[in-house]
């Protein structure tokens, strides 16, 4: 079921501001063998499966959430560290994501369920 608000065109999360870009689906399943991939790089980039994301829903949401996880994995530089500091980033860092993002409304119409 598709949702009526739309992707922005990039995400501000922390001090990087990344582009999100719609990839139709048979570049992301054949060439990247995804649904989603990220650029931890300047320019940032999130390339998303357009048909998964125009779909809406939780299928949507978990996609989203993930290749923006990557960015706070990369953000908080969280290779090997303790257990308490990579739950305490990734606490803040979906805070950021889902209440102060320019993706918050989004999540929200799309959390609403399938």
């Amino acid at each position: 079921m598709a949702k009526n608000t739309k992707i922005p065109k990039y995400v501000t999360l922390g001090p990087f501001r990344a582009e999100l870009e719609l990839v139709p689906p048979d570049i992301m399943t054949d060439v990247a063998e995804a649904q989603g991939t990220v650029l931890c790089r300047p320019p940032y980039k999130i390339y998303l499966d357009r048909e998964i994301i125009e779909d809406g829903g939780l299928n949507a949401v978990n996609v989203m959430i993930h290749e923006c996880m990557h960015i706070g994995y990369y953000q908080y530089q969280l290779k090997d560290k303790e257990e308490e500091t990579v739950v305490n980033s990734f606490a803040n860092f979906l805070t950021e994501l889902l209440c102060r993002s320019e993706l918050s409304q989004w999540f929200k119409e799309n959390m609403k369920g399938d």
